[in-house]
C-alpha cells in the first residue's frame, strides 16, 4: 500500500489514528524490528528515559526546558497530546513540523501496515527517526505505559528516572504498588544511573532491588539534593525557584528535574545554576493546574486517575481555599472515576457532565447518579465545548470552572493561546526556596 507522493499532513494523521484499531501490543519485538528498519536512530543521540505513575510529563518538560537553556539541542517526546499530535515531538520546543510528519507517514506506510505495527510504535519510531535526522544533542523520552514493555524502553539512556508510583493501569501492570514498580523499574539499564522521586516504602525496595540486579548506581531525589557538594552549585541553596507548575506534587517534580540535572552534570552536561533557574522559569507545560484568569477564571488538569485528582483538590485548596467550582469533568469508564469524583464532590457547586471526546466515558446516568447521591446539581451536555460554556454561564463572572479528567476532555475545550509561558506575576507561579523542594523531596520517607 502506497499513499503516494501527495500525502498531507491531515491525511498522514489519519492513517496513524487508523492504527489504534490494532490496540496496545506489550513487547519490544516489533519496535526493534522497526527501529532496525530506519537503522536505529536511537543509538544515534543520548537519551533520558523518564517513567512514573504521575510527574513523568512534567519532569520531562522541566528537563527540557532546563537543557535548552544551556545551549542543547533537545528533542522531548511526550504522550498523550492535547489538540495536535505533533505535540508528542518537539524539537527545540517546537513541535515539529507538518511536512515531517507527513514525509514518515508516506514514506514508511506500507512497512507500518503490512507489519502492524501499533499506533505507540509507530509514532516513537517517527519521534526517534526525527531527532536523528534533526540532529538532537540529546532526547528527553517520557515512557508511555508501564516501562519494562513499553515501546520508548529501546533506548539506552545516560540516565533513568521514576517520579513516582501509584494505583494506575492496573489491568496492564499489576494490583499493588510492588507490582507496578517492577514493570517501572524495566527502563533500568546495566550500569546506568536511576533517579527517583518520592516513592512509598513497598515501591522504593522494588525499585532498590532491580537496580542492584543490573549494577545501576541509584538516588532518590532527596538524598542528591541534600548531599550534593559541587562547588560551582552552592548557590543553589540560596535561590527562590519560580516554577510556573502550581501544586506541592510540582515542587516534588522540579527536586525530581534538579537531582536529574545534578547527576547528568556529573556525566558530562554542562548545567550552571542561572541556566538551572532560568530553565525552570520557562518552562511550559499547558493543562497541569493551569489558570486561565477571566470572568469567569478557569483551571485546567488532565488528571485522569484518583491520585492525580487528590493532587488537583490539593492545589484547589491551596490555591482557592474553600471556594467551590462549577465542574466540567468525565473519565475513562475504566479509570475509577468513583474515587476521582469523592474527591471532587466536596469542591463543587454544579457539574457539567459529557460524553468524553475519542474514548469511553462515564455513562450519563452513571454521572446523574453520583451527583444525587453526594447533593450536587447535575447537567448533560452532548459534548465538552457545550460542557465548558454552560459552565462559565453558571459560573457567572465572578465564579471559578474546572475542567479535569482526561487528556481528551481539556484537549476539545482548551484554546492555542492557552499554550504559551505564563506571564511574570501569575498566581501560577510558585515562588519556592530550596528548603521548600527539598521537603516537597522526602514526603514518601
Amino acid at each position: 500500500m502506497n499513499l503516494g507522493s501527495r500525502v498531507n499532513y491531515h491525511e498522514a494523521v489519519s492513517r496513524i489514528y487508523s492504527l489504534e484499531f490494532w490496540g496496545i501490543k506489550l513487547g519490544l519485538d516489533n519496535i526493534e524490528q522497526f527501529a532496525r528498519r530506519l537503522g536505529n536512530p536511537h543509538k544515534k543521540f543520548p537519551s533520558i528515559h523518564i517513567a512514573g505513575t504521575n510527574g513523568k510529563g512534567s519532569v520531562t518538560a522541566l528537563l527540557d526546558s532546563i537543557l535548552r537553556t544551556a545551549g542543547y539541542r533537545v528533542g522531548r517526546y511526550t504522550s498523550p497530546h492535547l489538540r495536535d499530535f505533533r505535540e508528542r515531538i518537539h524539537v527545540q520546543g517546537r513541535p515539529v513540523a507538518q511536512t515531517d510528519v507527513a514525509d514518515f507517514v508516506r514514506r514508511h506506510w506500507p512497512a507500518i501496515h503490512r507489519e502492524r505495527y501499533t499506533y505507540f510504535e509507530t509514532v516513537t519510531a517517527m519521534a526517534f527517526d526525527l531527532f536523528a535526522r534533526q540532529h538532537v544533542d540529546v532526547g528527553v523520552i517520557e515512557v508511555g505505559l508501564g516501562g519494562r514493555f513499553d515501546a520508548t524502553n529501546i533506548v539506552r539512556p545516560v540516565l533513568s528516572i521514576i517520579t513516582n508510583i501509584d494505583l494506575d493501569h492496573t489491568e496492564v501492570l499489576g494490583n499493588t504498588r510492588r507490582e507496578i514498580a517492577l514493570e517501572k523499574a524495566g527502563i533500568i539499564k546495566e550500569g546506568t544511573p536511576v533517579v527517583i522521586g518520592p516513592l512509598v516504602p513497598t515501591a522504593r525496595r522494588a525499585i532498590e532491588n532491580v537496580a542492584r540486579d543490573r549494577n545501576a548506581p541509584l538516588w532518590s531525589s532527596d538524598e542528591i539534593l541534600g548531599e550534593f557538594t559541587f562547588p560551582r552549585y552552592k548557590s543553589l541553596m540560596s535561590t527562590r525557584w519560580q516554577l510556573p507548575l502550581p501544586g506541592d506534587h510540582q515542587a516534588a517534580n522540579l527536586g525530581v528535574a534538579l537531582a536529574a540535572s545534578l547527576v547528568l552534570s556529573a556525566h558530562g552536561f554542562h548545567l550552571t545554576v542561572p541556566q538551572l533557574r532560568q530553565g525552570v522559569r520557562n518552562t511550559c507545560w499547558p493543562a497541569r493546574f493551569q489558570i486561565i484568569p477571566g470572568r469567569p477564571t478557569m483551571v485546567f488538569d488532565v488528571a485522569h486517575n484518583a491520585p492525580g485528582v487528590l493532587r488537583v483538590v490539593a492545589t484547589w485548596r491551596k490555591v482557592f481555599g474553600r471556594r467551590r467550582a462549577v465542574l466540567v469533568f468525565t473519565a475513562r469508564g475504566d479509570k475509577d472515576f468513583k474515587s476521582m469524583w469523592r474527591a471532587l464532590a466536596p469542591h463543587t457547586a454544579r457539574w457539567i457532565g459529557c460524553p468524553l471526546p475519542h474514548s469511553p466515558g462515564i455513562p450519563e446516568n452513571t454521572m446523574c447518579a453520583m451527583a444525587h447521591a453526594s447533593s450536587v446539581l447535575f447537567e448533560w451536555c452532548s459534548d465538552a465545548p457545550a460542557a465548558l460554556r454552560l459552565a462559565q454561564i453558571a459560573a457567572g463572572s465572578n465564579g471559578l470552572v474546572l475542567v479535569v479528567g482526561s487528556h481528551y476532555l481539556v484537549g476539545d475545550v482548551i484554546r492555542p493561546e492557552h499554550f504559551d509561558k505564563v506571564p511574570a506575576g501569575s498566581r501560577q507561579i510558585q515562588e519556592l526556596p530550596w528548603a521548600g523542594i527539598l521537603r516537597m523531596a522526602q514526603t514518601c520517607r
